[in-house]
């Protein structure tokens, strides 16, 4: 995994998110936590600065150096390696020695995991510490230690301060602990006055320890500050969040909080179109994410995860994967506009990559045949894209062409692809090719995935989307068409407004 990281991570400069991301850690690191995030951006990214803090963190020198954009990204990879041994542990002792080897091999194999382990984002640390937290109280469950307690809140703050979506934790948890006490209940085991008291109480260490944790990351700058002393963006924290009372959060942090709700209310802030199945929309589509889902990851995990509903399991096991894939889904489908791509669900793909592990202890030597093939046709699903993960599509859409039809954006064209794009110039020097004509241009056009959609500016190359299919591809997220002379003329689209 670490060798497919790195791998699928050289000649391709920052891009992109990075580094905005990458800038807002190097000003966490140098003048502190009160420094504003300029979006949604968290603490954990100073980690991926620490990587570059002897140049600065200038994009032309993170960009000059090949190593130095190693060491930005290792942290994310970092991220990458823990999420994949987390699976492989939790699956080892839920479903013996050879279902922690499946779940290993389709974590080190999963296209998501590889393709956003290596960007300067916070995608895959939310998704490591969600999964931690959620191990650690399967564990907690088992045997309610000290320990146990707090490092599922010590994961849930880990996880909130990476990106908000770990606030998503909450009403896992909730649920979790619902269905936990409603079964003990069935069971005949009423509760106490004593375990309610004692239940309430650890209801309150917990969110103490998260919201401790919170203000160390930020230093406890602007904590406890009114809420009626900030200047809110959002209608949402204007109408409610006008009372006197001190907020026990980081000013920052709050702050964040209010921009996420100003970018769900005003749509067009800071971000291109939604894209999906070729139409463009702002609102966003409750479908955008589970079409995701099932045309980006591999079509064996679905199939070892049918597979594995009929092999054993300790009790609760259902509930612990479905509750955290099912609460991450509903909430991106239901509650969210911004529809960019599955690196904002991807926190409940590892829930579906032990579904899927669940298979290897799968009675029968037929099965484990059967499992075993499983495995090989996703890792050559998934190594057929190396080194571009991003844009890895499974089978169902046919040829590799087809992807810009379903999806765009991060799930596509979301790297920098400019040394492809110079070696296939220089492997066809007689196609004389035109990359992103500002304008309709005869002859050979090479024009990103993105662009061509119109993620950005719909208008742009509607005359090309329109009116000609691609021929081929560079590294899946560029499309090569062939104008011909005669094709252009006086009555051509507009190209803008």
């Amino acid at each position: 995994m670490v060798a497919l990281l790195i791998g699928s991570s050289l000649h391709k400069r920052l891009v992109y998110d990075e580094y905005d991301n990458l800038s807002y850690g190097y000003r966490f690191l140098t003048k502190g936590p009160g420094v504003a995030p300029e979006g949604q951006r968290m603490p954990v990214l100073a980690l991926n600065a620490l990587g570059c803090l002897s140049v600065g963190c200038d994009l032309e020198a993170v960009n000059a150096s090949e190593r130095i954009r190693l060491q930005v990204r290792a942290a994310s990879m970092v991220f990458a390696l823990a999420t994949a041994v987390l699976v492989w542990r939790w699956a080892t002792r839920l479903f013996g020695v050879l279902g922690g080897l499946a779940g290993l091999w389709l974590a080190v194999f999963d296209p998501t995991l590889l393709a956003h382990g290596k960007q300067v984002t916070s995608d895959v640390a939310v998704a490591a510490f969600m999964l931690a937290a959620v191990y650690a109280y399967t564990r907690w469950h088992e045997e309610p230690t000290t320990t146990r307690f707090v490092a599922i809140a010590l994961a849930t703050a880990g996880a909130i301060l990476s990106k908000f979506s770990g606030l998503l934790l909450v009403p896992v948890l909730t649920i979790l602990v619902a269905i936990d006490l409603a079964r003990a209940w069935r069971a005949g085991a009423r509760p106490t006055r004593r375990q309610i008291g004692r239940g309430l109480g650890l209801a309150v260490g917990f969110a103490a320890i998260v919201v401790l944790a919170i203000n160390a990351a930020y230093l406890f700058r602007g904590t406890m500050r009114p809420a009626a002393s900030y200047a809110w963006k959002s209608a949402a924290f204007q109408r409610h969040a006008t009372w006197p009372v001190p907020i026990p959060l980081p000013r920052v942090f709050v702050q964040g909080l209010d921009y996420s709700s100003d970018l769900q209310e005003n749509p067009m802030l800071a971000r291109g179109a939604n894209y999906v199945l070729g139409e463009r929309n702002r609102d966003g589509r409750w479908y955008a994410f589970p079409l995701m889902v099932l045309l980006k990851t591999p079509l064996a995990v679905f199939v070892l995860a049918a597979i594995g509903l009929r092999a054993r399991a300790p009790r609760g096991v259902g509930t612990w994967l479905a509750v955290p894939f099912l609460v991450v889904m509903l909430f991106f489908s239901f509650a969210v506009d911004p529809q960019l791509g599955i690196r904002y669900v991807l926190p409940a793909l590892p829930f579906l990559t032990l579904g899927a592990a669940r298979a290897g202890s799968a009675p029968g030597r037929g099965r484990a045949w059967t499992v075993a093939a499983l495995l090989v046709w996703q890792a050559v699903s998934t190594l057929s894209y190396y080194p571009h993960f991003v844009p890895y599509f499974n089978e169902l859409i046919g040829h590799r062409l087809n992807a810009y039809r379903y999806l765009a954006d991060s799930n596509l064209d979301w790297e920098d692809h400019a040394y492809w794009i110079e070696q296939f110039q220089r492997k066809n020097p007689r196609l004389r090719i035109t990359v992103d004509p500002p304008e309709p241009t005869p002859g050979w056009v090479l024009v990103s995935a993105n662009e061509l959609v119109g993620v950005f500016d719909p208008e742009k190359y509607r005359w090309l989307r329109e009116r000609f299919a691609p021929i081929r591809h560079v590294a899946y997220a560029h499309l090569l068409f062939y104008v011909p002379a005669n094709a252009l003329g006086p009555a051509s689209p507009p190209t803008s407004r």
